[in-house]
């Protein structure tokens, strides 16, 4: 049966059902085409990204399922999703097993219009460009190297969780396939860092909040092998590869 799931719940745990499952298209590359003077035809500028992306999921009931339960059941979903409405949220369906991307709803007034009167709704999605892998963390803890093998056809954004065991103030060099990247790390607090490809950041965690290191640029992981090396054994690292595809 097909289903979907948004901010982890399911909509097969209330009793619902796709009436028409969406058609996922690939995102397409932002680009711009620009007219010069005195130049025959456009330049076109490649703006380095990929649009997000629409999609729509028709819901309803089983054919078995009382009147009554079904408005009981369609308030249900109602208020599922109208606190989901602030943002992107996790979303995945039976058409891509074993990927999930991030979405945002953006129609609830409608559902809540046509849950309410007809008992099915229509739910439009706003998506990231890409889907991306279940496949979890890495733990790494060497000196030396290690090969990782990206399977999609697109680079990847990793996270990686630092964590500092020495006793000094050291500089380490991380090294993605020979390009380093240079950070500081030492004792509390400077033991625990994160380079966030996806945020395009470098922070550590106080109390629960953000606190701003150097501005290090993550790299990613290119399709085909990677080789990560780190100068010294005295760092640990949990990385999140975030392999993706359209």
């Amino acid at each position: 049966m097909r289903d979907f799931s948004f901010n982890g719940v399911s909509l097969s745990s209330f009793g619902g059902r796709i009436i028409e499952a969406p058609t996922h298209t690939i995102a397409t590359r932002d680009k711009t085409f620009t007219k010069i003077y005195e130049q025959s035809g456009d330049e076109l500028i490649d703006n380095g990204s990929y649009n997000n992306v629409t999609f729509s999921v028709e819901i309803g009931f089983f054919t078995f399922v009382s009147q009554q339960t079904a408005q009981q059941l369609a308030r249900a979903i109602i208020d599922w999703l109208a606190p989901l409405q602030d943002g992107y949220y996790q979303y995945r369906d039976t058409e891509n097993e074993g990927y999930f991307t991030q979405a945002a709803l953006v129609n609830f007034d409608q559902v809540q219009r046509e849950m309410r009167t007809f008992l099915k709704a229509t739910l439009t999605f706003n998506r990231v460009p890409f889907w991306y892998s279940d496949e979890g963390t890495h733990g790494l803890t060497f000196n030396d190297q290690g090969l990782f093998v990206n399977p999609e056809d697109y680079s990847s954004e990793p996270v990686l969780n630092l964590t500092y065991t020495g006793s000094e103030t050291i500089p380490v060099r991380i090294t993605f396939n020979g390009v380093p990247i240079k950070i500081t790390m030492g004792v509390i607090p400077l033991n625990n860092q994160i380079i966030d490809g996806v945020q395009k950041q470098h922070y550590r965690i106080e109390n629960g909040e953000k606190i701003y290191l150097s501005p290090v640029m993550p790299l990613d992981l290119v399709p085909g092998d990677n080789i990560i090396a780190f100068s010294t054994s005295q760092v640990t690292c949990t990385l999140t590869p975030n392999w993706r595809r359209l």
